[in-house]
């Protein structure tokens, strides 16, 4: 048993997290390179960072052409999850729908995260006498509500148990009933149904669900956490009409924004509301525009019919600004484009429609279409969800890399596996944020003298180093989590780079319950020639 020194020379880390195993990814924090040997105070240091908490919200359209999308979605999520639980992420899963109610609408449920199964609403797969019950949720649903109870969980170690309105997944332990996995429930869960209302509002969806999760009084409260990745996707077939507080009439009563053929509001108005484009059909290019009730643009957001999308760039982004050890926020579109966009194979092409009705529900023609199983899909160009995306566009997609995907697509499972790598390489592997000291310079390997302890609720205890059996690291009997120490070659190349010259994995027996709160202190013995040792 290694002996937990406090002497001058030691370097106390505290791991803001509870993980399995490392990944890939690193944020370490800058250290000032020192000759001498440092004074830290007891307790104090660095975060060492290998969290590897991930929220993901969904928002999902329940309008009534959405039927065989949700059915997609549900069918191929399975590599999402399965991506999740291979990295040991501590994940959670919230749907929300775009339903916020409007003109002809009831009112919206939507920024509220909903976790029923569809097996107890059929109602909701019924749209102007399309039933799409079967397809979107029998074919792939076998739970209903009485069997997909959510155990009470608490936030915190010491916190009040209560049935969330989400999904909840960590070291094989999960919120669901005995027996019935995550995708399963999933699957059960994330129908949503096509009688939502026609506006699909998706931006303002999501902003009211953050704003939920931030309240205390609301049951999603406490779904973000500061220390985790959030994942937000969008799953749509038709343009985001996030409408301003008191804009109904401008919109959807007043003929401003209808199609020239049209006597009544359709789905046009929320293009014509938001788009621009210039030149003569098909329009060499078209963009989001802020325009007041008369059809004017306009810079003052009170007078704006669709709320701006900066408003949901900034909120997002605030919310980034709250993230702590580098954590990151992630946003992807299933949306209108064309097959090949998200991989710059494809343009999007803005042209009006040739099918008149079509020219007068949605104001343009279609952004995708295809034939899936006999029945044509099409989708309207996601202009302002573009907008969006691109405000959160990740440095790992590459110059021609795009974070929309075609939601005309039979097989949603190469966009599910393009987001969920992208979310894989935000998570880090655990470099210790020091220069450690070799304690034998006999010998070639790093030699390293460090105790790892876990703290829950003030409470700690020691955790003991993993057992190496031949090449393979195991957890010794009666242990619940171990740690490893990776040096030398077996270092992340994140490691690497940052200089740092020890990665530590941490390995949890499966099934064993992790509190969220939970902290991990390394406590290394430190080189007091960084810049020699590790040339930091």
């Amino acid at each position: 048993m290694l002996t937990r020194r406090r002497t001058p020379s030691l370097f106390v880390a505290p791991l803001l997290v509870a993980a399995s195993v490392a990944a890939t990814g690193c944020n370490p924090h800058p250290i000032k390179p020192v000759e001498a040997t440092p004074v830290l105070e007891d307790g104090k240091g660095l975060p060492l960072d290998v969290n590897k908490k991930v929220d993901v919200l969904l928002v999902i359209d329940n309008s009534g052409s959405m039927g065989e999308e949700q059915a997609n979605l549900a069918a191929n999520f399975g590599p999402f999850i399965e991506k999740l639980e291979d990295a040991g992420a501590d994940y959670r899963i919230g749907i929300t729908t775009t339903d916020l109610g409007g003109t002809n609408c009831q009112t919206g449920t939507g920024g509220e995260l909903h976790l029923g199964s569809c097996l107890d609403r059929p109602e909701t797969f019924e749209f102007a006498g399309d039933d799409q019950y079967d397809v979107a949720c029998a074919a792939q649903c076998e739970y209903g509500d009485a069997e997909l109870t959510i155990r009470p969980t608490p936030l915190t170690a010491d916190g009040e148990a209560s049935a969330r309105p989400w999904i909840e997944s960590f070291n094989g332990v999960d919120n669901l009933p005995e027996a019935i996995g995550v995708l399963d429930a999933f699957q059960c869960f994330a129908p949503q149904g096509i009688s939502g209302c026609g506006w699909e509002s998706p931006l303002e969806a999501m902003a009211r669900a953050l704003t939920n999760m931030q309240d205390p009084t609301q049951p999603e409260y406490g779904f973000l956490r500061h220390d985790a990745l959030l994942a937000v996707l969008i799953v749509t077939d038709e343009v985001d009409c996030s409408f301003g507080v008191g804009m109904e009439g401008a919109l959807f009563e007043a003929e401003t924004f209808w199609a020239e053929t049209a006597n009544f509001a359709t789905s046009a108005v929320c293009w014509n509301a938001g788009v621009a484009c210039s030149g003569d059909s098909p329009y060499e290019d078209c963009w989001d525009v802020n325009l007041d009730a008369q059809g004017q643009e306009t810079s003052d957001p009170a007078q704006m019919v669709l709320r701006p999308v900066s408003r949901y760039v900034e909120q997002l982004e605030a919310v980034a600004a709250t993230k702590q050890a580098g954590r990151e926020v992630l946003v992807s579109v299933i949306a209108g484009v064309p097959a090949g966009y998200s991989e710059g194979e494809a343009e999007q092409v803005f042209a009006d429609s040739d099918d008149p009705e079509f020219q007068r529900d949605f104001g343009i023609g279609a952004g995708c279409a295809n034939e899936v199983e006999g029945v044509v899909q099409t989708a309207i160009p996601p202009v302002r969800l573009e907008t969006f995306a691109s405000a959160f566009m990740a440095p790992s997609l590459g110059d021609k890399g795009r974070n929309l995907y075609s939601v005309c697509e039979a097989d949603y499972t190469p966009a599910i596996l393009d987001i969920v790598a992208g979310i894989e390489l935000e998570l880090p592997p655990a470099c210790f944020p020091a220069c450690v000291l070799d304690v034998d310079s006999s010998t070639e390997a790093l030699d390293y003298s460090c105790d790892v302890l876990e703290e829950v609720g003030g409470e700690e205890r020691e955790l003991v180093e993993c057992a190496l059996v031949g090449e393979t690291h195991e957890l010794p009997a009666g242990e619940d989590a171990c740690w490893i120490a990776k040096t030398g070659a077996d270092l992340a190349a994140e490691c690497v780079a940052s200089k740092r010259n020890l990665e530590f994995e941490l390995l949890r027996r499966p099934g064993v319950s992790v509190p969220g709160d939970v902290q991990v202190l390394a406590v290394c013995e430190l080189s007091s020639s960084p810049s020699l040792d590790c040339g930091a």
